[in-house]
């Protein structure tokens, strides 16, 4: 050689300041021009210090701090930002004796089809760590020579079918031309998977052994377990990408089968079914596929199993993460609807969105009833059996006895075809069957009785501190966060009217209490002639088709026509108006009940009154409390007396009414779309990110699973 090249030395650091020290003082006396050397160090985001003092000591060295902690892109990294025609990647806990460099230069230089060369790499004790390495039966692979005492049985220079990269010099050529290191290795089998690139693409591999190094064995890997795991989990994927037809032998000889490690054996399974979708051609694939999923059916459920390739294709980005909504009460107007409607529809263009119903309902419907955009959502139609041939409207889920066959596990069967299955409803009989499940809980409005599966969510969901109480009484379970529900109903302003609103659904059991409250403003009516002059009480909401109690109400207001006005199923703007007008609202859900159930487990129409300057007088029991703060954004009251005196109260105070009317415009501010649309697509961000990354267990999650027996 006449002109010397240059060569830069890639070394990766992870809290290795001690070993990286001694390897780059190792590099101050090779015999080569020190001008012609070009150090780069690549922490891998150390949190010892090692990227300051390491500056300190060594000016000269280039220092890169990685955007993670995974050793092949440290690599690829240091790459792109090395100068030389030669490249040699240098472990932190590695040394190199004063003519490495110049021996293997030298080598490289007078075979250009030499891609790589390395030479004897030795232990600190003089025992042999590396003389190249060789592939063993099963796809394993070993160094040559490991752990032997050196007598000179490697001391003949030879192709090898790989190279040891604690100290390895690469042409620079052969890189370019091979393309990236694979990150998805993380660290270890990636130098074997890089090696077979290279044979594939006419690049030998070269053993030297009087180029001397001296490697401090796993010194810059604390843990044989983290190694241990590398390797079984890369053998895997050096399979899909290279020899996948071995795939599905590979399983029974892997030490994760052999441990009974499953879940290890799993996710790497996983991660070498995405480097086989990657990489092999279609009829590879559709070959080799099946036969997995009939050896994995041995160790996992079959649904376990179906749920792979479904699961790749969104880690690919083929497809969106699919959820299924059901909700047995969709086909009626109610809060609890609207509640997980409205986060549909901010969910519909990250998210492939169904809606599961028992009755026949549409989106437009939807639409229309909550004043949503759901043009990305679909609604599929399950009709329940049990149901039908009772002619029920009503999907009551207390009248299953133990002994009889669930009728929602058509629901569950469904839910198998989704990635996310959300129970939007509480109805505690849908077993999930999807990879992630969210239980959305109103009220737990049972108790645990037969074909009881809420213990099988993955999340659980509470609308109201009221119904996280009721959870932990009644079935003995936290929820994962409380989400208020959603209200947008605030409208320009208009002059208010001598109106009295109470806005709920004319349900057949009068849970809403319209009677008590018709009873209530008679009696105002009563006693205060003068004052309720011109005042009016209008009771709006849905009802289905030939509701007995809404017969009775009618019936009620037949004698107060003048007084007192029914709004049956009215339309969304006509509601709107009415809450526009009204200037106080009522609501007496649970006033006299003892069952929780029968209270308003959070209290939306008090929230949609209160946005549009209606002072609030609600029953002081669920959810109401948590809206209004008595006396300052409204009253509550526990009796129809208390009721009349604080509704008489505002009535003949102007002034009183209209502060408290500012209060609870004021307080309403809390449950507006704004923190529910926060909290929503982050949770489901979360979701969509565990689900759609392939992420490697922490090296203490590792340790635990490799621990156990």
């Amino acid at each position: 050689m006449t002109l010397l090249p240059i060569c830069s030395f890639i070394i990766v650091n992870y809290n290795g300041l001690r070993h990286t020290k001694d390897c780059l003082k190792s590099l101050q006396k090779l015999a080569y021009p020190e001008q012609l050397i070009d150090l780069i160090v690549i922490d891998n985001c150390s949190a010892d210090d090692s990227v300051t003092s390491l500056r300190e000591l060594f000016p000269k060295v280039q220092i890169f701090v990685n955007s993670a902690n995974n050793f092949a892109k440290a690599l690829n990294f240091g790459i792109s930002e090395a100068k030389g025609q030669y490249i040699c990647f240098l472990n932190n806990d590695a040394t190199l004796d004063r003519h490495w460099l110049e021996i293997l230069i030298k080598r490289l230089e007078n075979d250009k089809k030499v891609g790589a060369a390395s030479g004897k790499l030795l232990f600190k004790d003089g025992r042999i760590n590396s003389a190249g390495i060789q592939q063993l039966p099963n796809y394993y692979w070993q160094d040559v020579g490991f752990g032997e005492k050196d007598a000179g049985q490697y001391d003949t220079e030879r192709e090898v079918e790989g190279l040891c990269w604690a100290a390895v010099l690469f042409r620079r050529e052969c890189l370019e031309d091979v393309g990236p290191i694979d990150e998805d290795f993380v660290m270890y089998f990636e130098d074997v998977e890089f090696a077979k690139r290279c044979h594939k693409r006419g690049w030998k591999m070269l053993y030297t052994p009087a180029a001397i190094a001296h490697h401090e064995y796993r010194g810059s890997s604390k843990g044989s377990k983290l190694t241990e795991y590398f390797c079984n989990r890369n053998r895997f994927l050096y399979l899909a990408k290279h020899e996948p037809l071995q795939l599905v032998k590979a399983i029974h000889t892997s030490d994760f089968f052999s441990n009974k490690q499953y879940d290890l054996l799993f996710e790497s399974l996983f991660v070498a079914i995405k480097k086989l979708l990657d990489y092999q051609k279609p009829e590879i694939v559709a070959a080799v596929v099946p036969q997995l999923a009939e050896k994995l059916a041995v160790i996992y459920s079959r649904s376990k199993i179906d749920r792979i390739l479904p699961r790749l294709q969104v880690v690919r980005g083929d497809r969106k993460m699919s959820i299924a909504i059901y909700d047995h009460g969709l086909h009626f107007i109610g809060g609890g609807q609207k509640y997980v409607a409205t986060a549909a529809s901010l969910l519909q263009n990250e998210f492939d969105i169904t809606f599961i119903t028992n009755k026949p309902v549409a989106v437009s419907d939807l639409e229309s009833w909550y004043g949503l955009n759901l043009s990305g959502c679909k609604i599929k139609l399950i009709p329940l059996e049990f149901y039908e041939k009772r002619a029920m409207q009503c999907i009551d889920s207390s009248i299953i006895a133990d002994d009889m066959e669930n009728p929602f596990d058509e629901i569950a069967k469904e839910s198998k075809n989704y990635d996310i299955f959300v129970n939007a409803n509480q109805l505690e009989k849908v077993k999930p069957l999807s990879p992630i499940s969210v239980f959305f809980c109103h009220f737990p409005n049972t108790f645990r009785n037969s074909h009881f599966a809420v213990d099988d969510y993955t999340f659980i969901i509470a609308n109201s501190q009221f119904t996280i109480k009721w959870l932990d009484k009644r079935w003995n379970l936290q929820p994962t966060f409380l989400l208020y529900p959603p209200v947008e109903m605030a409208i320009a302003k208009v002059p208010k009217e001598k109106i009295i609103l109470a806005v709920g659904q004319f349900e057949a059991g009068g849970t809403k209490k319209q009677i008590e409250l018709i009873e209530a403003f008679r009696s105002l009516l009563t006693n205060y002639p003068v004052e309720l002059q011109g005042w009016r009480l209008i009771l709006a909401g849905s009802s289905v088709p030939k509701n007995p109690y809404l017969k009775t109400v009618q019936n009620l207001v037949k004698e107060d026509a003048r007084a007192i006005e029914l709004q049956v199923n009215a339309e969304l703007d006509e509601i709107k108006s009415l809450y526009a007008r009204s200037s106080i609202f009522w609501h007496a859900c649970g006033l006299g009940e003892v069952n929780p159930q029968r209270f308003e487990h959070f209290g939306m129409a008090t929230v949609e009154a209160m946005q549009n300057s209606c002072a609030p007088i609600a029953f002081c029991g669920g959810g109401q409390p948590e809206i209004v703060e008595h006396g300052r954004s409204g009253f509550l009251f526990n009796s129809v007396e208390q009721l009349c005196q604080y509704s008489h109260q505002l009535i003949v105070n102007p002034d009183l009414l209209a502060e408290l009317q500012a209060s609870a415009q004021q307080r309403s501010q809390n449950f507006r779309l704004a923190p529910f649309e926060k909290k929503v697509k982050s949770f489901f961000e979360i979701i969509h990110q565990e689900y759609a990354t392939i992420r490697l267990p922490n090296p203490a999650d590792i340790a635990q699973m490799l621990d156990r027996p």
